[in-house]
């Protein structure tokens, strides 16, 4: 179902560049053979077809987290969050030192006699002071670059507050101006050097940056303008031997930011452009390949299933726990694409995407409603013209339930699907406040109105992103019970579907780690109430986490790799958490081995009558036995 989204390109910005994007693709069908190293080194082959242009594809047979490319960034920027936290060249943890500085008001002035403490990186430009470093060696392999952008840098901030630009993509813009500058003077080759390990490999040369579509004529004009204010005024800045002209400048800009990928490395957000991951691996919504981000702006890409030979390698470009028109749209306004992937090309009615975006039918409550959407996308430049058309496409329809007859207006379920949203979207911003517990209230009156009055189906994304949020505020709110309960039902409902995750994806492989990492500290926590039912819940969470940490080592080991220390974490958690489990079973067994104490003999005494040498009544014995046992 569909929600509005505004067009952001007008007819005449696509008409006048049909041309260009022709061009385009014809240069990337002529440029496969600079890209053919990859073969030698690693299990693939590139192809090419009309319909998916440049592709690739396994070579043989893949087994399931077998590294198929390894790529180093042409360009990488470190987030404005991440900004002083990691080195700017090889993104390893920056050292800091503690200042301090005088404290100010609201209003930005000094503060009479009060100073505050704050950390700054040990080593970083002091021309500058936008660059941070890991240390001294680190400063100098980087200086060849960073003396082009350093000028400039200076500058970014005000420059990109001033015009309305993100300030990232102004340091991308910098940063792929530095890479061609170096690059020129080095006389390096624009064929990029493959290698089969991440120490060995080399950034990706510059010239293959400009194998990339820019996707220039997608941009909003009014922000494309604004991109044109700032990047003139900062080129001038750059050194003369290493400018370029206002129009390849803003080429570059587009094609970052049409291409960028964001990776977490050492826990902090890097944006960096990787020319062969974005030119050969397309997007899947169900993908066989997941990139991972590593050491020196490196990334991996592993297959996280077993891959046939000739089957294409593919990657998400966007969260698949999501529903399908949420997906098409976002891949639309961020990559320029209608997705026709066999996930999102297979009936609504045959689809797992059902669920996602499920609504109930309220005669049965059961089935959910289904609409077949009948708009195909045959022109991404005339949709582009007008997204609205899609929301047009509902008008005088209906849904039918997949279990009973009932119907019902297309209409009228994207207004109950717009009125969860609201919900949905207020507690979030109730959140954001920093006011947890109304945003719990807010989260739990959630799940209580759309799924247990049967409006939502259970594997709606809505109600599986508010467990999710419910997990992490709990977990903040110190209670884990509650928390493992929400992160058990996110868990649960990821694996119901069939096909709509693939098993070691890696948002669910990370549930897995936190479950077990809460089970387990909770099984410590309780192992000392002794009662029965103590003793079941504390053997209950040794057991959940013995099995989540197991799933989540496994799928970590695919993602990942054996070695990552991250897999390494998921290993030891799942060590200790079988050797609990076995310690706690043990112990409870020869509790119930260990033999009763013997009774105090009872003075002997001749029965005054028969009945009082019968036997004890049958209750009595039972509750006897209990005792012991206990």
């Amino acid at each position: 179902m569909a929600a509005t989204t505004e067009p952001t390109v007008s007819a005449q910005d696509v008409a006048a560049s049909a041309d260009a994007t022709k061009k385009k693709t014809k240069k990337a069908f002529a440029d496969n053979i600079k890209y053919a190293g990859i073969e030698s080194v690693m299990p693939v082959k590139l192809k090419t077809s009309n319909a998916k242009g440049r592709f690739i594809a396994a070579a043989k047979d893949i087994p399931a987290g077998t590294i198929v490319s390894i790529e180093k960034a042409s360009a990488s920027v470190v987030r404005n969050q991440s900004f002083s936290n990691i080195c700017h060249h090889c993104f390893k943890p920056a050292k800091l030192k503690q200042m301090t500085r005088p404290r100010v008001d609201a209003q930005g002035n000094q503060i009479p006699n009060q100073v505050e403490k704050f950390n700054v990186p040990t080593h970083s430009c002091a021309k500058c002071k936008m660059a941070a470093y890991c240390s001294e060696a680190c400063q100098k392999e980087h200086a060849a670059e960073h003396d082009i952008q350093c000028p400039a840098l200076a500058q970014v901030n005000s420059l990109a507050t001033a015009n309305k630009v993100m300030p990232e993509n102004l340091r991308a813009v910098l940063a792929l101006i530095g890479r061609r500058a170096a690059e020129k003077a080095a006389n390096r080759d624009s064929a990029p050097d493959f290698a089969s390990s991440i120490s060995s490999v080399k950034p990706t040369p510059f010239g293959c940056v400009l194998d990339m579509n820019p996707n220039r004529h997608f941009t909003d004009r009014e922000k494309l303008k604004d991109a044109e204010n700032a990047l003139k005024d900062l080129i001038a800045l750059v050194p003369e031997h290493a400018r370029v002209t206002l129009s390849e400048a803003v080429e570059l800009y587009c094609i970052f930011y049409s291409n960028q990928h964001n990776i977490s490395v050492n826990n902090q957000q890097v944006l960096a452009l990787f020319p062969v991951t974005s030119l050969y691996f397309n997007h899947s919504c169900i993908p066989n390949c997941v990139y991972v981000g590593e050491v020196d702006g490196v990334i991996c890409v592993r297959t996280m299933t077993d891959v046939p030979a000739d089957t294409e390698l593919t990657i998400s470009y966007v969260e698949i726990c999501q529903p399908r028109e949420q997906r098409r749209r976002d891949l639309l306004l961020t990559r320029h694409f209608w997705c026709k992937c066999r996930r999102c090309s297979t009936l609504l009615s045959k689809s797992v995407d059902r669920f996602m975006d499920g609504i109930q039918c309220t005669e049965c409550q059961n089935g959910v409603m289904i609409f077949e959407e009948t708009k195909e996308v045959q022109d991404i430049n005339e949709l582009m013209t007008d997204v609205a058309a899609l929301d047009q496409e509902i008008q005088g329809k209906f849904a039918q339930c997949e279990s009973c007859p009932a119907q019902i207006e297309v209409t009228k379920l994207v207004d109950v699907l717009k009125a969860a949203i609201t919900d949905y979207g207020a507690a979030h911003q109730t959140l954001q406040t920093g006011d947890f517990n109304r945003g719990r209230l807010m989260l739990e009156k959630f799940i209580k109105d759309y799924e247990s009055t049967h409006i939502l189906n259970p594997y709606n994304a809505y109600l599986v992103n508010t467990y999710t949020t419910l997990m992490n505020v709990c977990t903040q709110m110190q209670d884990l019970d509650r928390a493992i309960r929400y992160n058990s039902v996110v868990v649960q409902r990821m694996e119901g579907i069939e096909g709509a995750v693939p098993t070691n994806y890696p948002r669910l492989v990370e549930y897995h780690f936190t479950l077990g990492d809460m089970c387990l500290k909770q099984a410590k926590k309780k192992a000392s109430n002794r009662t029965p039912l103590g003793r079941n819940t504390t053997r209950k969470y040794l057991s959940e986490a013995k099995s989540s940490l197991e799933k989540a080592y496994e799928g970590r080991k695919v993602v990942f790799g054996e070695n990552s220390p991250s897999t390494q974490a998921a290993k030891r958690l799942f060590e200790e958490s079988k050797r609990e489990y076995n310690a706690y079973t043990k112990s409870l067994e020869k509790k119930k081995k260990k033999p009763a104490a013997p009774a105090p003999a009872a003075p002997a005494a001749q029965p005054t009558s028969p009945a009082a040498a019968a036997p004890a009544p049958a209750a009595a014995q039972s509750q006897e036995e209990t005792s012991a046992s206990a």
